[in-house]
């Protein structure tokens, strides 16, 4: 059985920031990146953070690659805007409400 990636046994909103900041880098500056995960208190290496870089890379193409395939299917293009927007609230919403969780709200 492989080892679980140091980076997936993070904390959601931890890997999300982490996800924010290698989509902003084009997915590269992978030392910039392993040294604030240091900074947070998480041991990941520089090849940690590549392979991650790798599957989130590859997890974005294939949701543009939807989307685009989506668009060209439908005739009706704000239909499918507004699909695209209501399923980034959901996925915002989700987000929200596991913070809130994670603070003891709920």
């Amino acid at each position: 059985m492989p080892r679980v990636s140091v980076i997936d046994q993070m904390p959601k909103e931890l890997r999300s920031q982490l996800d924010e900041r290698l989509r902003e880098a084009g997915y590269s500056n992978l030392m910039e990146h392993a040294e604030w995960l240091q900074a947070q208190g998480v041991n990941a290496s520089k090849s940690a953070v590549g392979r991650y870089s790798v599957e989130l890379k590859t997890k974005d193409r294939a949701a543009t690659s939807i989307a685009r395939g989506m668009r060209e299917d439908l005739s009706d293009r704000e239909a499918v805007d507004l699909l695209m927007e209501l399923g980034a609230l959901r996925v915002k919403e989700k987000r929200i409400l596991d913070r809130l969780q994670e603070i003891g709200y709920f």
